[in-house]
């Protein structure tokens, strides 16, 4: 029996993705762990990232200060094109925001469900297609700063989709799409402003799941509404635990949840 404080599993993009939760210190093998049964149990007590230990969160795994004073909880978090660092301006913690938002990001294209574009930093760029659940990426441009990168993706999002299908992405259901071909209409469609940013390269990453079973019928499965989980894992795919009985867990959705770990 382990205590596990529940957060987003480390990824290793090899053939297929190695997955870990950090655990007594250390990292440990969720691959290994395929074809075992998992089991948690929850006490009722989660914590924030501050450290602060609550009974349920606020809003998105942050206690209430968090939430509205935190530098990771900004809007320009989730929406790029707010970014202001660039101009000297402070959302929360300029300091904070100089390190995190002036550095190059990349704006591409995966396939997950089906097309999605999106922004991350260029040197997460693997990590983020993998906890997607993408089976393939391609860089689309690169600029030196997030809000360039949110602009861009602004831009693109008037054609193509940014949301993710959770439900086809863990049953395989997924939408063929030639990546090459859909950047050349990129270039097609972006402003003067953005070419400079464009990337010629293309080169589609491709990436595969330790994946015994992929579920039939989706049931998702959370400590909220049962607070002893003790399934049999049968794969891992994006950020969620895929059990043997059609059950999916999502490990990011319970980032800050203070479990007892135990494999049977």
């Amino acid at each position: 029996m382990y205590n596990l404080l529940i957060d987003k599993m480390k990824v290793v993009n090899s053939d297929p993705v190695e997955y870990y939760f950090y655990i007594d210190d250390s990292w440990k093998s969720m691959n290994n762990l395929i074809g075992k049964n998992i089991n948690f149990i929850w006490s009722g007590n989660v914590f924030c990232t501050c450290g602060k230990k609550l009974k349920k969160f606020y809003r998105q795994n942050f206690c209430y200060e968090c939430f509205w004073n935190s530098p990771q909880a900004s809007p320009s978090i989730f929406k790029p094109e707010l970014c202001q660092a660039h101009l000297g301006v402070e959302e929360r913690d300029l300091e904070w925001e100089k390190k995190f938002q002036l550095q190059p990001h990349v704006v591409y294209f995966s396939v997950s469900s089906g097309l999605k574009v999106g922004v991350t930093r260029k040197n997460s760029i693997e990590t983020r297609w993998i906890d997607q659940g993408a089976i393939s990426g391609i860089i689309l441009a690169e600029t030196p700063n997030r809000y360039l990168a949110g602009k861009l993706e602004v831009h693109l999002k008037k054609y193509f989709a940014d949301k993710t299908s959770w439900t086809k992405m863990l049953k395989g259901d997924i939408i063929n799409v030639d990546l090459i071909k859909k950047k050349k209409e990129v270039l097609e469609l972006v402003d003067k402003e953005f070419k400079s940013y464009m990337i010629e390269k293309n080169e589609i990453k491709k990436i595969n799941f330790p994946l015994k079973n992929l579920p039939k019928k989706i049931k998702s499965i959370s400590l909220d509404k049962q607070n002893i989980i003790n399934e049999k894992l049968v794969g891992i795919k994006g950020q969620y635990l895929i059990f043997e009985s059609d059950f999916v867990f999502n490990v990011r959705r319970h980032k800050g949840y203070k479990v007892e770990f135990s494999i049977s």
